[in-house]
C-alpha cells in the first residue's frame, strides 16, 4: 500500500478514492462509503456546467455534501470553456475541497455535446478549459481522463495539464472507443505515472482488494480509484486497508439499512426514495446468501418501511 499523499493542500489518506458515477455517487452514497471506512477521497457524480450556470435546480442540488465526506471533490462536465469556468467557480463557492473535470465519460449523449471524453479529440480546447478553470479557482483542480479517444495518446495532453498547474490526474486504462470492454491497460497507466510529476490515480478493473494491491505494485500510482466494484461491495475500501470481514450477510444488510436511513431522511419525494432503495440495495445484495430473495422482494415494495422489513426478514433467515 502506498502512503498518503497531497492533492494541493488536501491530504488523501488512505490513498484510495471512490470514483464518480452518474446517478450513484450523490451525498447519501458518498457519506455511506465514508462511514464504512477505508476511503481517502470521494467524488461526486458529474454535474452539468450548463445546468449550474443556467441555475438549474437539479444541478445545484447535486452540489450538496456533508462535512463527514471530506475530503470531497465535485466533478463537472461540459463542452463550453466559458461555462466550465463559471461552473468551477460555483463549485468552489460551495466550500468543497477539490473541483474535478470530467474528460473520461464515454456515453454518447455526453460525447455528442463535446463534453466528457470528446475533450480528448482536441488537446488545445481541453487545455483551454483547464487553464481557464485553474486561473479562476483557488482550490485544487484535478482531471479524470481515459488513455485516449481511439488510441493511447493522452500523455502529451496530461503533460500540458501538469504545466498549467493541475494538482492530480485520474486515468482509466481504456480508450473512449473501448468504453468498458476489454481489459484496463495498466501498462499505459504505469507509463503515465512514470512521465508525470503530479499524483496519479489508476482506475479500471479493480474488483477486489488483491486487484488494488496489484495496481499499486504494477503501476506505481499514488492512489487507486474504484467505481463499479464499490457498487457490489461497499466495504471494498475497508477490506483493502484491513482485510475482508466475516459475517458478510450481516455487514451488507447493515450497510443497506444505513443507506435506507439516509435516504429516508432526505428532503426528496417518495418516488425518488423507492428508486434509490431498489437500485442501491439491489447492487449491495449481489453475491450474498438470500441476496436474490432481497432483489425479488424489492419489486414489491411501496415505501422505505417495506424495505426495512424485507431486510429484517433476510437477516432472520440467514441467522436460522
Amino acid at each position: 500500500m502506498k502512503p498518503p499523499f497531497q492533492i494541493g493542500n488536501v491530504r488523501i489518506d488512505p490513498p484510495l478514492a471512490l470514483a464518480p458515477m452518474a446517478e450513484v455517487t450523490d451525498t447519501y452514497y458518498r457519506s455511506l462509503i465514508k462511514e464504512l471506512g477505508g476511503v481517502g477521497l470521494v467524488v461526486s457524480e458529474f454535474v452539468s456546467s450548463e445546468g449550474l450556470t443556467r441555475k438549474n435546480d437539479r444541478s445545484h442540488q447535486m452540489l450538496a455534501f456533508d462535512e463527514s465526506e471530506r475530503p470531497v471533490a465535485i466533478q463537472i462536465y461540459g463542452g463550453d470553456p466559458d461555462r466550465m469556468d463559471d461552473a468551477a467557480a460555483i463549485v468552489e463557492e460551495q466550500g468543497v475541497d477539490i473541483v474535478d473535470i470530467n474528460m473520461g465519460c464515454p456515453v454518447r449523449k455526453i460525447v455528442n455535446s463535446g463534453a466528457g471524453s470528446a475533450m480528448l479529440k482536441d488537446f488545445d480546447k481541453a487545455s483551454r478549459v483547464v487553464e481557464k478553470i485553474r486561473r479562476r479557482v483557488k482550490i485544487p483542480v484535478t482531471v479524470k481522463v481515459r488513455k485516449g479517444w481511439e488510441s493511447d495518446d493522452v500523455l502529451p495532453l496530461l503533460k500540458r495539464f501538469e504545466e498549467i498547474g493541475v494538482a492530480s490526474i485520474a486515468i482509466h486504462g481504456r480508450t473512449r472507443n473501448e468504453a468498458y470492454t476489454g481489459a484496463s491497460d495498466w501498462g499505459y497507466i504505469a507509463y503515465v505515472k512514470s512521465e508525470l510529476g503530479i499524483p496519479v490515480f489508476g482506475n479500471g478493473d479493480v474488483k477486489t482488494p488483491a486487484d488494488a494491491q496489484r495496481m499499486f505494485e504494477q503501476t506505481g500510482v499514488d492512489g487507486v480509484m474504484i467505481g463499479r466494484a464499490a457498487l457490489h461491495n461497499p466495504f471494498i475500501f475497508r477490506d483493502i486497508m484491513h482485510g475482508g470481514g466475516t459475517h458478510e450477510v450481516d455487514r451488507r444488510i447493515d450497510a443497506m439499512q444505513r443507506y435506507l436511513a439516509k435516504i429516508d431522511a432526505a428532503p426528496q419525494p417518495d418516488k425518488w426514495k423507492l428508486h434509490k432503495a431498489r437500485t442501491v440495495i439491489g447492487w449491495f445484495s449481489k453475491g450474498i446468501a438470500h441476496g436474490k430473495d432481497i432483489r425479488n422482494g424489492l419489486q414489491e415494495i411501496g415505501c422505505v418501511g417495506d424495505v426495512q422489513r424485507l431486510l429484517d426478514g433476510a437477516r432472520e433467515r440467514f441467522a436460522a
